[in-house]
Order: structure tokens, then C-alpha cells, then sequence
């Protein structure tokens, strides 16, 4: 892996050796297709910890390394270790695995041992609902009239326009409306400071199309019932009376009623290349229907923006090219959730190309995604067009999460990874796709495809589709399937094929199907290195069939394979048919544990697909340390779900809901379970409290279910403030069973304030340095890049010059002078005019807006390419025209303050918030520089104080 990959998110961990002996015994899968045994001692070099909500990512790099290696983890307060699955060794000196199951907000330290070796670090698990308190409201409103400002009393007319403007802490409140427009974001939000789109009620529609009613057809052909109509622009996507409607591949196919492979297809439409003319078949008046034709392609574009977050939309009729609801390119840290998306090409899709700070950490959560009836045509009608759509696609880089969200109705489920990067590690790496409800799906469910190192697809349930999770082909992996329910497939539960041969580990699934003679498990081509345990596969044909030779490593055991065949072999291997399990493990070793009773499922006719009391599956699996831990009775059940295991309450975490550190009366924490529970106040809680703190103490407890919000009175003097659960046996689940199955279920590991009620206030000044400050301008009008500067000048220009190219201007400070230990308060910028050319920019461009860089934009003198450069933080501070003896100054946002670089420069840019005015006039207002006298030079003025 690159080496930069450590630096791509904060919860990467880079960690040290230590030296170790550890020897217990744990599941270690074996692969018969390569020779992994070691000549000498391992060494590991590196570890890379990928924090998820419920998982921890686990890479450790070295040289030497052994073929699996054991993996150990504890919560930050504990003592002894859990075991974990092994990690595996695949390509690029590499050993990969996950620890699941764990709590959210929750630090681990994690280690890893081969003998004498081991290394360990540690990280903490991210929180289970992300938390966003908006320092500003932007209101849009489709009814109100144009000119708003964006108040509640005068807002914004788009949404657009709320976008523009926004900052990082603003939320863009949209209320119910249709809102026929196309958003993308031109600045990004900041660290855990969202740019948050969000829908204020039920009922805010972005919709992408023109409706197309009445009057408008005319008859083409009457014999082969075709009409034509003129639109405004061309499309990939027809809709009539909101269902989609089918594409032909050309004007012979819509005349013959001909779909692609020859497929017929009665009703459908065309549109001849660079025309406008749009031609449909249908086998009544056309006008009697009313016709969705995009006139947009994309609702939502995230490119290259980073901290975005929409929520609670519609989207629907996108589609002049390859339609989306929320398309992503190189953008990070953006949440999408609560939304429904329908009709269009893709409904999420997430894709990287850039650098490895880009793409990553996207979370897509409870929406439902739609596009009938595409489920209903033929798949051969279908297959390899423009119609062959996907719900979510996964090709970012780092740290996807995609889960409780509702697909139907779709040509394809979930899609993570590329068939043009089928060996880049680095697409989708790390990803956790799990608790998803699928179904009526025309090809895949779920589709792995390329490396998927470290992709979780776990809990889901695919139903009604042609194949659950299509494995075509993993090329490194480990790729996890555990616990999903894949039901009444058409053609396979577990599609096999071109020759995949990355590590797939396939734990604890259900496959269930009543199609006539339909195996329960296939396979297309030859394959390699797959693991299965503890799963139950049902069909009506051959319990499962390879019809030809060359698969190898596989590592199959302890598995129900029932097929209702009452003759003839169960299984084929290499094409040679084997009648029972126990011939298929005489003959090739594999299921030598495996059997093939009926599962006792309870009635999967119906949905039900829990074990019967009777069923010959419980407690006949495999213990498998860090994939089933917690189970009811002597061993794990197979299959997906567990008989009768009702797991037991407990914490999952406690963290703060305001800032810290904190000057504040109360203070919140809000305290998550794992499950609803009731019983929960005042006397359920202590204050772990430090230093000179006196007179804390709880005062109130709300909240329902699984979230309860506790306050605390921060009392007086400083320290820090922990609540802790204690639990006074008060607490309960919906089965009446306490925290832990306990009195005492406590927990006392989550998140502390820092109460500071008298800081001593420092006040530091520091002047711009002239060696690196200084203006650089625009190539051209419209360039956007940077094409010439000045580092030695006196003065420094903002505005635009009479070619109407823009002027930038970069202040470098020395903030390295400051104490590590400072909390900074306050951050002022000022600036001095000299003279004004032309008209005075603050009266035609608008405000000044300051970006903030932690270090250099490229370098710590000035370039070209500062102009461009990307920011730490864009629109940090906002100077206003109000100069006080000709001095402008700007506060900047508090969100800034972690940019100021303790350990070195500073940097920041300054521009207007309109580039020019098109007057092809110079506009510009000259000020001082680091390079003038003393008293004019730039200065920033940082208030900070120290905690004791």
C-alpha cells in the first residue's frame, strides 16, 4: 500500500513494534492452491487501523510476513484481550483482516503477534448517529420571490443559491416545494462541520425533469403505433406517468417493437443522435399519458468538496446523460441519508480518482431507492444498455459505510469497487456495507468487483433477484459476507466467475429458493481462495454445481447443503458428479463437517427464515473467534440467525454533545444503548471528576428508547468532567433483562469535558512575513488557475485588472511561536489600504473572503499555484467594507482555529467573493504587504489561553 495512506484520515493509526510471546490456540482458515510458510522470522513495519461504527479495519505491512497472523483487541479500559479472526496475508506484503461487533465511540487498542512479533496501536470506533449543530441557517423556499437574502422572513428562492452562500456550520433548510435544479457545492464544510442540504419537512422534490401532456404527438406510423414529439433537449431517461419507460437500441428496434438481443418489447421510446425528435412506442394515444423528459442530469454534485451533508430529499426524473440523485467525484466526509431517490440511472454513486486525501469516509444511510418496473423487462432486454442501473455504487477510495437503506425495484443493488481498476487497492478500500433491505432486483443484489480489501457485507437481505451477491471477481479481498439472508434468487445465491481468486470469507449466510430445478449455489467459471463456515444453502437442484475444472483453495466445512432433489447426485465437482457430502469429502475434502439435513428453517415461504426448534442447525457450527462470539446454547447456530439468542442491554457509549473545552453552566452527554430500554434517571449516574472542579452534579435525564440525554452542572473552578453509568439495576430491556444481565452494568470509558470558568487570556500579534507573502492573478477571465505574482511588492492587490483577471493575495504568519498546549479563542485578520483603482471592488464584487491553510498552499514561498491550491478551510472569515483608519479587519469563524499551525506557518488567501465584474476595467483596492514599513504590514492578532 502507499505509504500515504497514512495520512489519509485522522483515524488512521501509525503504530510501533514491540517485541512479544503470545500462544493460545484460534481458527486459522488454510488455503491449499499456494505454499505461505515462512523462512525466518516476520516483521512488521507498519499497522493501519480503519475506524467504522461497528468495525475496525486492520493492515499491517512488513516483509517476510507469515500467511495468517493473530489479531487481538480491547476497549481502552480493560485488561484482558479478545481474541480475533486472524488476519491474511494478500498482495503487496500485506497481512488484511476486521474486528466486528464493536461499540461506537469507543477507543480499542489493537495488536497483532506472530510468535515473537508483534506490533499494536489503537483507535477509536466512529459514533453510531453523526452529530450537527448549525452556527447558521440559510432558508430556501420554492414559492417565495426572487431577491431573498435568506432569512426566515426572506429566503432564497433555490436551492442553489443557499448552497453559494453557505459556510462551513450552515444548514441550508429547504422547505416543501418542487425544486427544478441541478446543485453541486462550491466550498466544503470543515472537520466534523458540515455544509449540511437538508429537506425541513416531508415534502422538498428535486426534480429533474419537464412534463411533456396534451397535444404534442404526432402520429408517425399507425401501423406500428409510433408518435413523435419535440423536446428540449436530448435524454437517456423517459418516464410515462411516473413509471420508466424502455429504450430501444435504435429507430428499427422502437419500429419493430424489437429490444436489445432481439428481445420484443411492446411499448418503448428512441431518440434519433442530435435530434430533438423523441419517438415512442405505445399501444394507446400518447397523449392520454403524461410523459417525465429530464431536462437535468445530476440532482446533487459533490466534487471535490469535502464535509457536505444532505438529507431527507426526493429526487426523481434526472437523466440527459447518466442520471443520479447524489453523484460524488474526489469528495470526502459527506453523508447522505433519509432520502428517496427514484427514477434515474444510478441513485447514489460515489467515485475517486485523485490523491489519497480524497474520497473518503462517505456515509449513505436509511434511504430508499427505487426505479420500476426495470425489475420487470426481460434481463436479456436489459443487460449491457443504458438501462443496466445501479442504487448505490461504491468506487471512492477509503472508509465507506452504507447501511439500513431501502433498494427495490432496481436493475442492480449495491455495486463496490471497478471493472477498470479490477488490482487498485485503493477503490472502495475499507468498507462496511450492512443492514440493507433489497429486493426485486434484476441482476445483482450485492457486487463485489476488484480488489474490495476489507469490504463488510453484513446483514443484509437480498430477496427476489437473480443472484444474492455476485463474487465476479474479487482479485485481493478479504471481502466478508456474514449473516445475510440471500432469498428466492432465479439463478444463483452466490454468483462465482472470471476467475476470482481474492481471499472472500463467507460466514453464517441463509440461501433459500423454491425455483424449479435451481441449484442452490453456481458457479460460471473456475475460481479461488474462499472460505465458508456455518452456512445454510437450500435449492431444488444440485445442492451446488462446478461444471468444469480449475478451482482451487477453496476451504469449505461445516455447512447445510439440502437440495429437495430426490435423485441423482447432490453435488458437481470438476463436472464429476458426487452423490453425497461424505463421496464430495472423500473425493476433493471438502465438507468433511458439513451435512445435509433439512435446515428446519421456521416457513421461508413466507419470509420467515429463523430456526425451527427442531432444526438439526442449532449449535452445529463452528466457533469462529471474533465473527460469533455471543450465542445461545452449546455452540453457534448455522445459518444467518441465531435460535433464541436475545442479546443482552448494555452502553454502547457516552459522548459530549457540545464543544470542549468549555466555559459553560451545564454541560450534555448523550448516553446510547444498544437497544431500547427503560429505567433510566438520575440515579443510574456519577460524575468521574478531576482537579479543582466543585459542586458538579447531574441534574436531569431524558430521552426514549436507545438515546438519553443527560445534563450535568458543570459547578465551579476548572478540570474535567466524566459521566459515568453505574447503574443502580434500574435499567432493562424490552425482555425485562438488565444492563450486561447484571445489577451492574456500568460503563466508564466515555468522553470528557474540559471545564475552564477563568482562563488567563493571551493576546500574541504577528506580522505577515514578506519573503512568502504577496498577490498572484488569474490566467484569464474564466482560467481559475494562476498564471503570474509578486512576492517583493510593497503593496498587494485584490480585485480584477482590465482584462478582468482576478487578484489573489496569500499572508504567511509564523504561528510556530505559539504554545502547543494553547486553546485559541480569537482569530483577527487585518489589513491596510493603501489606494483604490478604477471602482472600489467592495462596492461591484461583494466581500473578501479569507481560505486558511495549516502549513503552505504549495510550497512556503509563493507560487503560481497558490491561486488554485486547495485550502484547509475555504471561506474562513469574511472582510466587510468598514475600515477604521483605513485598516479592514475579520474574525474568522471558530471552526478555523484548529488550522492554525502550532508548528510551523500559517497561510491564508485572500480574494472577493465575485472574481469580476466583466466592465474590462481595472477594479482593484492596493494594500500594504509584509514587505512595507512596519506599521503597515498585515497582521494576525490570536487570543489563546493554557489549560492548567
Amino acid at each position: 500500500m502507499d505509504p500515504k495512506l497514512l495520512k489519509v484520515l485522522t483515524r488512521i493509526v501509525t503504530i510501533f513494534v514491540l517485541p512479544a510471546l503470545l500462544a493460545s490456540g484460534t481458527f486459522f482458515p488454510v488455503f491449499a492452491s499456494e505454499d505461505h510458510s515462512n523462512s525466518g522470522i516476520s516483521t512488521f513495519s507498519k499497522i493501519n487501523l480503519y475506524a467504522n461504527i461497528e468495525t475496525i479495519g486492520v493492515v499491517v505491512t512488513g516483509s517476510n510476513l507469515p500467511k495468517a497472523a493473530k489479531l487481538f483487541y480491547r476497549q481502552e479500559n480493560e485488561t484482558e484481550w479478545h481474541e480475533a479472526h486472524p488476519l491474511l496475508r494478500i498482495d503487496g506484503s500485506r497481512l488484511a483482516g476486521s474486528l466486528f461487533d464493536l461499540s461506537p465511540s469507543i477507543s480499542y487498542t489493537v495488536k497483532v503477534v506472530d510468535g515473537t512479533t508483534e506490533i499494536s496501536g489503537s483507535a477509536a470506533t466512529q459514533p453510531n448517529e453523526l452529530r450537527f449543530s448549525p452556527t447558521t441557517i440559510l432558508y430556501v423556499d420554492d414559492d417565495a420571490p426572487p431577491g431573498g437574502d435568506g432569512s426566515s422572513a426572506s429566503p432564497f428562492r433555490t436551492i442553489l443559491e443557499g448552497v453559494k452562500r453557505a459556510r462551513p456550520g450552515t444548514q441550508v433548510l429547504v422547505a416543501d416545494g418542487v425544486y427544478h435544479e441541478s446543485v453541486s457545492f462550491p466550498s466544503s464544510g470543515t472537520t466534523n462541520n458540515w455544509i449540511q442540504v437538508k429537506a425541513e419537512g416531508n415534502g422538498a422534490v428535486l426534480d429533474g425533469s419537464d412534463v411533456l401532456s396534451g397535444n404534442v404527438w404526432k402520429l408517425y406510423d399507425a401501423k406500428a403505433h409510433i408518435w413523435v414529439a419535440r423536446v428540449k433537449t436530448s435524454v437517456k431517461y423517459l418516464a410515462r406517468d411516473q413509471q420508466r419507460f424502455y429504450m430501444y437500441d435504435n429507430m428499427s428496434g422502437l419500429i419493430n417493437g424489437s429490444g436489445h438481443n432481439k428481445v420484443p418489447v411492446t411499448e418503448g421510446w428512441y431518440m434519433t443522435p442530435g435530434s430533438l425528435q423523441l419517438y415512442v412506442r405505445s399501444t394507446d394515444d400518447p397523449s392520454k399519458h403524461t410523459w417525465q423528459v429530464p431536462s437535468l442530469n445530476h440532482a446533487f454534485d459533490v466534487s471535490s468538496r469535502d464535509w457536505i451533508w444532505i438529507e431527507g430529499f426526493e429526487m426523481q426524473f434526472y437523466g440527459t446523460g447518466s442520471g443520479c440523485g447524489v453523484c460524488t467525484k474526489n469528495a470526502s466526509h459527506v453523508v447522505v441519508r433519509k432520502n428517496k431517490i427514484h427514477n434515474m440511472q444510478n441513485g447514489i454513486y460515489v467515485y475517486w480518482n485523485g490523491n489519497e486525501n480524497q474520497g473518503n469516509d462517505t456515509r449513505i444511510e436509511y434511504n430508499e431507492i427505487y426505479d420500476p418496473p426495470v425489475n420487470e423487462w426481460p434481463w436479456k432486454a436489459v443487460k449491457a444498455t443504458s438501462m443496466e442501473g445501479t442504487a448505490i455504487v461504491i468506487a471512492g477510495h477509503i472508509g465507506a459505510i452504507v447501511r439500513e437503506n431501502h433498494i427495490h425495484n432496481f436493475f442492480n443493488g449495491i455495486y463496490t469497487g471497478s471493472s477498470a481498476g479490477l488490482e487498485n487497492s485503493g477503490i472502495a478500500f475499507d468498507a462496511d456495507i450492512y443492514n440493507n433491505n433489497i429486493h426485486h432486483i434484476s441482476d445483482d443484489g450485492l457486487e463485489p468487483e476488484g480488489a474490495c480489501i476489507n469490504q463488510r457485507f453484513r446483514n443484509n437481505k437480498v430477496d427476489t433477484a437473480l443472484v444474492g451477491i455476485s463474487l465476479a471477481p474479487v482479485t485481493q479481498g478479504p471481502t466478508w459476507i456474514l449473516r445475510n439472508l440471500f432469498t428466492n434468487y432465479s439463478a444463483s445465491s452466490i454468483k462465482w466467475d472470471r476467475k476470482s481468486d481474492g481471499i472472500v470469507l463467507i460466514y453464517h449466510n441463509t440461501s433459500w429458493t423454491n425455483e424449479k430445478d435451481l441449484n442452490a449455489m453456481s458457479m460460471i467459471s473456475p475460481t479461488s481462495n474462499s472460505i465458508m463456515r456455518n452456512n445454510i444453502f437450500q435449492g431444488n437442484g444440485y445442492a451446488f454445481e462446478e461444471p468444469f475444472t480449475g478451482s482451487s483453495g477453496h476451504d469449505w466445512n461445516y455447512d447445510n447443503w439440502f437440495t429437495t432433489r430426490t435423485s441423482g447426485a447432490h453435488f458437481v465437482w470438476e463436472k464429476i458428479p458426487r452423490n453425497t457430502i461424505a463421496d464430495l469429502c472423500s473425493a476433493v475434502g471438502l465438507e468433511c463437517n458439513g451435512h445435509e439435513g433439512d435446515p428446519g428453517l421456521m416457513n421461508p415461504a413466507n419470509g420467515d427464515f429463523t430456526l425451527r426448534p427442531s432444526s438439526t442447525n442449532i449449535d452445529r457450527g463452528l466457533v469462529i473467534p471474533g465473527i460469533n462470539d455471543e450465542f445461545a446454547g452449546a455452540d453457534p447456530d448455522t445459518g444467518a440467525v441465531e435460535f433464541g439468542y436475545d442479546p443482552l442491554p448494555k452502553v454502547l457509549s457516552i459522548t459530549r454533545v457540545d464543544r470542549n473545552p468549555t466555559l459553560d453552566a451545564n454541560v450534555h452527554f448523550w448516553v446510547t444503548f444498544s437497544e431500547p430500554v427503560s429505567g433510566v434517571d438520575s440515579g443510574d449516574f456519577s460524575l468521574s471528576i478531576t482537579d479543582l472542579l466543585d459542586g458538579a452534579k447531574v441534574t436531569t435525564v431524558s430521552g426514549i428508547k436507545d438515546v438519553y440525554t443527560v445534563t450535568v452542572e458543570t459547578g465551579s473552578g476548572d478540570g474535567k468532567i466524566r459521566l459515568d453509568l453505574t447503574d443502580n439495576g434500574s435499567i432493562v430491556d424490552e425482555s425485562n433483562q438488565p444492563l450486561n444481565g447484571t445489577e451492574d452494568g456500568g460503563f466508564n470509558i466515555g468522553e470528557e469535558y474540559t471545564i475552564v470558568k477563568s482562563p488567563k487570556v493571551y493576546l500574541q500579534t504577528l506580522i505577515s512575513n514578506g519573503v512568502n507573502d504577496g498577490w498572484v492573478i488569474e490566467s484569464s477571465e474564466d482560467g481559475n488557475v494562476g498564471n503570474g505574482y509578486n512576492s517583493s511588492s510593497p503593496t498587494f492587490y485584490l480585485g480584477d485588472n482590465a482584462e478582468d483577471r482576478q487578484f489573489l493575495t496569500i499572508l504567511d504568519f509564523a504561528t510556530a511561536s505559539l504554545p502547543d498546549d494553547a486553546v485559541i479563542t480569537s482569530v483577527t485578520i487585518k489589513i491596510k489600504k493603501l489606494s483604490v483603482t478604477g471602482t472600489d471592488p467592495f462596492t461591484t464584487h461583494q466581500n473578501v473572503l479569507l481560505d486558511i491553510k495549516s502549513g503552505s498552499f504549495e510550497s512556503p514561498t509563493l507560487q503560481i499555484t497558490d491561486f488554485q491550491a486547495a485550502a484547509s478551510m475555504d471561506s474562513a472569515g469574511r472582510i466587510l467594507n468598514s475600515p477604521v483608519d483605513n485598516w479592514y479587519s475579520t474574525t474568522l469563524d471558530a471552526n478555523a482555529f484548529q488550522y492554525i499551525n502550532k508548528t510551523g506557518s500559517t497561510q491564508f488567501r485572500l480574494k472577493f467573493e465575485l472574481d469580476d465584474n466583466d466592465d474590462r476595467g481595472a477594479d482593484t483596492v492596493k494594500v500594504y504587504s509584509g514587505d512595507s514599513v512596519l506599521a503597515n504590514r498585515p497582521q494576525l492578532l490570536i487570543e489563546y489561553y493554557i489549560l492548567k
